[in-house]
């Protein structure tokens, strides 16, 4: 009985960690080289990469960034993203972005998948 007891007792917690798992996880950095490129290398590890850049290529920081599946009524935020926002759903789907820099908005829709690897740039003027 004991043992029955355990392996239910881990079945819930297993299921229970399940549950309070995100739909849509957004995670930002990438300030320096020794952040960049780590988080470029590991772009096919996750759903989408946002690369936060001005028209002529420089990057930048502190964007507003939502990311949201408004079907599923689920989403991400997060105050100051960039220069590389790294995103991971659970559903495959369509999700949009958008970011926010000095009042600048950029929105763009993607298809996405867990580990899907897909890469938007959005821009800002120089």
């Amino acid at each position: 009985m004991k043992r029955l007891a355990t392996i239910l007792g881990s079945v819930l917690l297993t299921a229970s960690a399940h549950a309070q798992s995100p739909a849509i996880t957004l995670v930002c950095g990438g300030i320096g080289f020794e952040q960049s490129q780590p988080m470029l290398a590991a772009q096919g590890a996750h759903a989408l990469t946002i690369v936060f850049a001005t028209q002529s290529g420089s990057y930048v920081a502190g964007a507003k960034t939502l990311v949201a599946d408004p079907l599923a009524d689920v989403s991400a935020t997060h105050d100051a993203c960039g220069p590389i926002g790294q995103v991971d759903v659970a559903q495959p789907g369509r999700y949009r972005v958008t970011a926010t820099l000095d009042g600048a908005v950029r929105e763009q829709w993607v298809d996405l998948a867990p580990r899907g690897g897909a890469r938007i740039v959005l821009r800002w003027p120089d």
